[in-house]
């Protein structure tokens, strides 16, 4: 599939132009733009989840979302932060708390915009975030989910996710890798594929 654009496996990350970068950090097999389900506003069980808007309301926990979903909202960018090309693109390395991890982003989520201050300037508890942790797994086929032990905003709003790479072991011939994220109000399902994800003769993840 991404044949044509393997330039990161051709050459050296010095030489990579602003499109390549581009495209590897948005449309490659490491980046892949997704479109979420919300819960449908015509259901009285839940707020409408959009920007800020505060629809992980209470019970809004994992496998709380019922059969009403809809789709229409904006894209949201999934990226394997943790894989080398990424970081070689980048140039910019993950906080030391994320080694052993797999970390993933989600860019443009609805839900994930920062609780205002409460009174006297103090940050607010950021229930939202909880919610979205909870929510986050990733799995590999025939092989048993491993949940985000880490998650987190990043300073452009992006929400990185963190999965000890301890409890799930990836390989090349992992084909279907997927990255779930459902926290009752809002699903994601993103696959990856191993076999795609190969950066100088190695797995990249």
């Amino acid at each position: 599939m991404f044949a044509a654009a393997e330039f990161w496996n051709a050459k050296d990350p010095s030489q990579w132009t602003e499109d390549e970068i581009q495209a590897l950090t948005s449309k490659s097999p490491w980046a892949r733009a997704a479109t979420p389900t919300l819960k449908g506003a015509d259901d009285p069980t839940e707020a409408s989840a959009g920007p800020g808007g505060g629809g992980a309301g209470a019970g809004g926990g994992r496998g709380g979302g019922g059969p009403h979903f809809r789709s229409g909202v904006a894209p949201v960018m999934v990226r394997w932060e943790s894989a080398q090309p990424i970081l070689d693109a980048l140039k910019a390395p993950l906080a030391a708390d994320l080694a052993g991890h797999y970390v993933i982003s989600v860019t443009n989520l609805p839900m994930a915009s920062p609780r205002p201050a409460g009174r006297g300037g103090e940050t607010a508890p950021d229930d939202a975030l909880d919610r979205l942790q909870n929510g986050a797994t990733l799995q590999a086929k025939g092989k048993d989910p491993a949940e985000a032990g880490i998650a987190r905003r990043t300073r452009i709003g992006s929400i990185l996710f963190g999965f000890s790479r301890e409890y799930l072991r990836l390989t090349p011939n992992d084909r279907d890798i997927f990255f779930r994220l459902d926290t009752g109000v809002l699903n994601i399902s993103v696959k990856f594929d191993g076999k795609e994800m190969i950066y100088h003769g190695k797995l990249a993840v």
